[in-house]
């Protein structure tokens, strides 16, 4: 159920621009027509572009230090800033004379604001964009005038203002450099007196405590002598790191078994004799222990391998004792160089204690102070004169990578004429859809079955197609028939008509199609076998007569002031079982003839005589008498012209005809462009399947229910 309503949805939508087709293409061939002239007034405006690369400042040769340029997010942007400054255009504006130029295209040459009108335009005609992950800009100039040289005046103009940047970076990193030079000219200056100031203080206290050459000598020495008190200082540490593990060794070895000391002493000693000695002691033991599984003890050769041990573990003790004693030897020579170590110390300390009093102490701090101002003094002197090097070191801070190229006169970058047609047809589409879904919500009248139905509550019983023309007349077309022998079928099955012979039928206002309604309705009734009348009861207005092409003379109006009999006032058509009663003469001061007592007995007579009576009707809302002949009637038939009045105007002669008591069997839609509406497509589709069979078949079913 879901789906259906979506589909209904979207076909609802599809049948207003189906309907407003001819509003949609109308906006739309507008707008394209303007979009197109206005693209050809448009002036052409042409772009040239320059491609520059810009890097830090730093020199093309690398003299003293490399320097690494780090990532510096805001560089590039504060290039493409700097780029379209108004110092920049300014400078190229005058390079280029350009405010004359534009002055004289846009008229405004005498202007006293002339260069401040230029630097605005040439400002709006920039566009600075930068290529992704590179170091590359690109300076984009568009301009339009003057008209026989804006091409060329672009790529002049994109030319300049990367000659002008690169011109402007490097006069001014010259100018900070140059400031720079001097101030750290300037340092160097002053450190020199401070250095002059320091060599005469030093000079001041040698001559004021006499110290002369040797004297000096003696400050050297005590500097010396602090070096050698350092020396000694590490030197007597390193001993006592020594004999501290001297000292451990021989108390752990003082505290091993024998057996122990045999297995440690080798290692701690490092002695590869010992090491012999153990290694053949073993392999002794091993060949005993063979020998005596194969011999007893006293066998001569196990005697022997013992006799061997016996020896070896002699010469181990031996060897061991030696060691123990060297470790002995060793640590006491090192605890005596300890003490003559520190009886050195103790004389040095004692010796410097005496140098860093008195004159001595006053002439060291000066000669210090001294060595710290020429060294301040030295590193600014060897930076000023490496700067100074440097500076002269050309720099290419701005390379043009790309110079601009005038593009032909016939390439213009505006305006596109394909973008803006792709434009105007998309807008004219929007706005002929816009303007068509606004007149829809605008327009009221009747549009669809639903409409009626929801709407007034009344069922459809018919829709008829435009073009239609009486079924009588040769060029009607067949097709059209069949949507009148539907409307005949649902009246003869309507439960609201039921076996009903009387029918009328009436519209809301003038120009609906009641007539030729009714007329093709009998028409249709007739070749289907029913004796049918027509009573044409429009007596203002009356119509049927010409489509059948008789006259009107003598009908309706003359039998209901009983100047005739109503057989007199019938003719029989051409049309078989089809008969139609005039109007009728109206003559002055007869009216409200349809109100009287032998209207009633007239339509008595005449259900008597034909199958089926069908009344044409005056407009409900516009003239009594169809009111009046509502009520005789045994159904009324209301015809509603589509999209023409508003829903209240038909809501009204509906309500019209249920307050005089008349039975309104249904809505007849009249006039439907089957084609442009597609809530009707089932009505488009049977009546196209009707165009396929023969006229024949209308005149050959005669008898046919």
């Amino acid at each position: 159920m879901t789906e259906q309503q979506e589909t209904l949805h979207f076909l609802d939508y599809w049948r207003v621009i189906r309907s407003r087709k001819e509003v949609i293409i109308a906006v739309s061939l507008l707008v394209v027509l303007t979009g197109i002239l206005v693209t050809y007034a448009m002036p052409k405006v042409y772009m040239a572009s320059t491609k520059i690369s810009v890097t830090p400042e730093t020199p093309d040769v690398e003299v003293f230090t490399r320097h690494i340029a780090g990532f510096d997010p805001l560089f590039m942007r504060t290039m493409f800033e700097i780029i379209q400054s108004r110092p920049i255009i300014t400078e190229t504006i005058k390079k280029t004379k350009l405010d004359q130029k534009l002055g004289a295209a846009y008229g405004y040459a005498q202007a006293p604001d002339r260069f401040e009108r230029t630097v605005m335009l040439l400002g709006r005609s920039m566009k600075v964009q930068q290529y992704r992950d590179t170091n590359l800009i690109e300076i984009q100039i568009y301009l339009a005038e003057p008209k026989e040289s804006a091409n060329t005046e672009a790529a002049r103009v994109a030319d300049t203002i990367a000659t002008v940047f690169r011109e402007q970076r490097t006069r001014r990193s010259q100018e900070e450099t140059e400031r720079a030079l001097q101030v750290l000219h300037s340092s160097l200056e002053e450190q020199q007196r401070r250095v002059d100031t320091a060599e005469q203080l030093v000079e001041d206290i040698r001559k004021k405590y006499e110290i002369d050459v040797v004297s000096n000598y003696a400050g050297a020495e005590s500097s010396a002598d602090k070096m050698r008190l350092q020396s000694l200082e590490q030197y007597r540490s390193r001993i006592q790191v020594d004999l501290a593990g001297h000292e451990s060794r021989l108390a752990e070895i003082g505290k091993l078994s024998p057996e122990d000391k045999l297995d440690a002493i080798p290692y701690v000693a490092g002695d590869p004799v010992l090491s012999n000695l153990v290694s053949e002691k073993r392999n002794a033991e091993v060949e005993l222990s063979q020998l005596m599984k194969s011999y007893g003890s006293k066998h001569p050769q196990v005697v022997g391998v013992q006799a061997v041990i016996i020896e070896f573990d002699k010469k181990i003790e031996d060897a061991l004792t030696g060691i123990q004693t060297a470790i002995r030897v060793e640590y006491q020579s090192e605890k005596a160089k300890l003490a003559t170590i520190v009886q050195q110390l103790d004389e040095l300390k004692t010796k410097e204690r005496l140098h860093e009093s008195g004159p001595y102490r006053e002439f060291a701090k000066a000669r210090e102070a001294l060595e710290h101002a020429k060294t301040i003094r030295d590193s600014l002197e060897a930076r000023y004169l490496q700067e100074r090097i440097e500076m002269r070191i050309p720099r290419t801070a701005v390379e043009v990578i790309e110079p601009a190229h005038a593009p032909l006169k016939t390439e213009p970058v505006s305006p596109d004429f394909t973008l803006n047609l792709l434009l105007s047809i998309v807008v004219g589409l929007g706005s002929g859809i816009a303007l068509a879904y606004f007149i829809e919500y605008l327009d009221t009248s009747v549009k669809t079955v639903d409409d009626v139905e929801k709407f007034m509550g009344v069922p459809v019983l018919g829709v008829i197609p435009q073009k239609v023309k009486p079924l009588i007349d040769e060029e009607s077309e067949a097709a059209h028939a069949e949507a009148y022998r539907i409307l005949r079928t649902n009246i003869r099955f309507s439960k609201r008509f039921g076996d009903g012979k009387a029918l009328t039928i009436t519209s809301g206002s003038a120009s609906e199609g009641k007539s030729l309604t009714l007329f093709n309705l009998a028409y249709v009734s007739a070749k289907l076998g029913e004796k049918v009348l027509i009573v044409d009861s429009d007596l203002h207005r009356p119509t049927q007569h010409k489509m059948l092409g008789v006259d009107k003379n003598v009908g309706l109006a003359n039998v209901l002031v009983d100047e005739c009999e109503a057989d007199a006032a019938i003719i029989e058509t051409e049309v078989p079982n089809l008969y139609l009663m005039p109007s009728g003469r109206l003559k002055a001061g007869h009216h409200g003839l349809l109100d009287t007592v032998r209207m009633k007995e007239l339509l008595k007579e005449l259900k008597g005589k034909f199958g089926l009576v069908l009344f044409d009707a005056p407009p409900i809302t516009g003239v009594s008498d169809a009111s009046l002949l509502a009520r005789e009637m045994d159904g009324v038939l209301l015809v509603i012209q589509h999209r023409k009045h508003p829903k209240a105007v038909s809501n009204r002669a509906k309500v019209m005809v249920e307050n005089v008591g008349a039975n309104l069997i249904g809505v007849v839609l009249n006039n439907i462009n089957i084609s442009r509406d597609y809530s009707y497509y089932y009505y488009g589709h049977y009546y196209s399947y009707a165009y396929t069979r023969s006229r024949s078949y209308i005149e050959g079913s005669e008898g046919e229910d």
